[in-house]
């Protein structure tokens, strides 16, 4: 990671106003909803306004650059929540605030939530609100 990089990530962390929650679930990312190919992560940590996940290299080059082929930069995610009857889909509209290379062929990137769709950002607020102490 060059050190432009990591002072632009480090300014990024100081600005944050959400409280994060570490977590280990799955994200699945898209460059739209309705695009058949999708990319696998894991949320590292999430709050009200990003997150922050884990991709395998590959598919954090393949996230990068569908970002950047779309012309509204954005990308879609879907974080599976634990709840009381399985798994709850939070969707949202996200982009890319900074990205670094973790070792072992992995990559790390923060997403900043643009907008969520459907019941996301209840369902999020909710989830927050129950694991956050």
């Amino acid at each position: 990671m060059s050190t432009q990089d990591a002072t632009r990530a480090q300014l990024y962390e100081d600005r944050r106003k959400d409280e994060r929650l570490p977590t280990s679930l799955t994200v699945e990312i898209r460059r739209q909803r309705r695009d058949r190919e999708a990319y696998d992560g894991e949320v590292l940590d999430l709050s009200r306004g990003g997150l922050g996940l884990r991709l395998d290299r590959r598919a954090e080059l393949q996230v990068r650059w569908a970002c950047q082929a779309s012309s509204s930069k954005e990308l879609d995610v879907l974080v599976q929540l634990p709840g009381e009857a399985g798994s709850v889909p939070v969707e949202a509209r996200c982009r890319v605030v900074w990205s670094r290379d973790a070792g072992d062929d992995r990559s790390c990137m923060g997403l900043e939530v643009i907008e969520f769709l459907g019941t996301g950002q209840e369902t999020l607020e909710a989830f927050l609100a129950a694991n956050l102490k």
